[in-house]
This record gives structure tokens, C-alpha cells and sequence, in this order.
């Protein structure tokens, strides 16, 4: 009889398994519409790629203008900031008897004074500083540089308001002013 009961656990564990399985497991072959199901979902993950990388593409370029006008927006503030293109600009110019010649835009900042600077016909390889001098006689560096042919535009800047500017001069290394502008 041993027999028989092993046959028969083998039989239930067969049924048992049979029981997980799907009804379409038993099937010999695909479906036969296997081909159409399958052309189907992959047209549906071809469509689902290409909605996302559409997708991925509008918010790259949304973020992309956003950032432009961020930075437009940024200069122009900064710009507004420093006073550029502002109506309280001053020029000075002036000459030396040696022929050198200076004109310097001085603008009225938060934080002090801002200057550029236009020099021509100084002696190449001179060592230059530009300096403000005051009404009061007080005198502020506002750059530096090494001369050389040609004209020359540089930036500065000094801790001082623009209505307390009395000149602005180029001075060599030994503080002699080559040219002053007032």
C-alpha cells in the first residue's frame, strides 16, 4: 500500500500547482492574437517615451527662459545700482602742459564714489595711480596701472561723495600729478 500513498500525495501536489497557475498557462502556443497585443504595448511605451521627452523638453526650455530673464532682470538692477546711465553723472576733463589729457565720469553710489576714467598721452611704461582729491584736501586712491601708448579707459572707485570731489589727478610713483582733471 505504500505505493498507492505516494501516488497519491504526488497527485495533490499536482493539483496544488496546477491551482496557482492561470488558466492561459495550459494553452498550447501564444494566443493568437499574440502579435497584435504585442505591436500594441509597444506602441503604448513608444507614445509614453515620446509624452515624456516632450515633456522633459518644455520644462527645460521654461526653466531655460526663466533663468535668461533672472539674469537680464539682475543686470539691470545692478546696473540701476551703480548708478549707470544715471543723471547725477559728473565729467571732469583736463590737460597738462605736457600734453596728456584726462576725462573722468564720477557717479554718486551707495557705498561712495565710482569712476571711469579716460587717459591719453602719458609715458609708456609709467607707473599711474588715479587719485581723488577733496575739498577739504583729503585725497583717495581709486586705481592703478601701467601706462602705455594710446588711450587708456579704467574703473575706480573711492570711499568719498560725489559732491565733496574737488578733482581727480594721475600721479606717478613719486606722487608727482601728471595730469588733473577739475
Amino acid at each position: 500500500m505504500a505505493p498507492n500513498v505516494l501516488d497519491t500525495d504526488e497527485l495533490n501536489e499536482n493539483d496544488m500547482l496546477m491551482e496557482e497557475l492561470p488558466p492561459e498557462a495550459a494553452l498550447d502556443g501564444p494566443p493568437p492574437n499574440a502579435d497584435d497585443l504585442l505591436r500594441r504595448t509597444l506602441g503604448t511605451v513608444r507614445e509614453e517615451r515620446h509624452q515624456a521627452v516632450r515633456r522633459r523638453g518644455r520644462i527645460t526650455a521654461v526653466s531655460s527662459t526663466l533663468v535668461v530673464a533672472g539674469v537680464l532682470a539682475g543686470g539691470v538692477w545692478m546696473g540701476q545700482g551703480m548708478g549707470v546711465g544715471g543723471t547725477d553723472d559728473a565729467v571732469l576733463q583736463g590737460t597738462s602742459a605736457d600734453g596728456a589729457h584726462m576725462a573722468v565720469r564720477v557717479t554718486d553710489t551707495e557705498g561712495g564714489l565710482r569712476l571711469v576714467a579716460t587717459v591719453d598721452g602719458l609715458r609708456d611704461g609709467e607707473a599711474c595711480w588715479l587719485v581723488v582729491h577733496t575739498k577739504d584736501g583729503r585725497t583717495f586712491p581709486a586705481g592703478s596701472w601701467r601706462a602705455h601708448e594710446g588711450e587708456v579707459t579704467l574703473a575706480g572707485s573711492a570711499m568719498v561723495r560725489a559732491g565733496d570731489v574737488a578733482g581727480v589727478s594721475v600721479v606717478n610713483h613719486d606722487r608727482q600729478p601728471l595730469v588733473t582733471a577739475g
